[in-house]
């Protein structure tokens, strides 16, 4: 889109087909996502002092930095792609699920 293509045209783009979104989408199911925040707590968890709720912050600005990324290309899938029902295997729900059983879990 930004070299000037339209919205509703970027899925007739041979690098950028519905056929290869849903690829990309494919690998990212829940399971890996969820292992993969898991497994970002353990690191910041390891790398921040718990000082004054240090690791609270820097877990909720990484929670929102992923939701806002999400919404992002959900919109963006939105916008490019209409009425091809392609999303996400997980929601936001499911986020900020993840989120906070990392959170808890340790």
């Amino acid at each position: 889109m930004a070299s000037g293509t339209k919205a509703d045209q970027v899925g007739y783009q041979l690098d950028y087909s519905k056929n290869e979104l849903r690829k990309c989408i494919k690998e990212y199911p829940t399971k890996e996502v969820k292992k993969g925040l898991e497994k970002l707590y353990r690191k910041v968890e390891k790398d921040i002092c718990e000082e004054e709720g240090m690791l609270q912050v820097v877990w909720v600005n990484i929670q929102n930095a992923f939701i806002h990324q999400y919404q992002r290309f959900t919109k963006l899938i939105g916008r490019c792609y209409p009425d091809s029902n392609i999303t996400f295997e997980f929601s936001l729900k499911d986020i900020e699920e993840f989120f906070s059983t990392s959170q808890h879990s340790h």
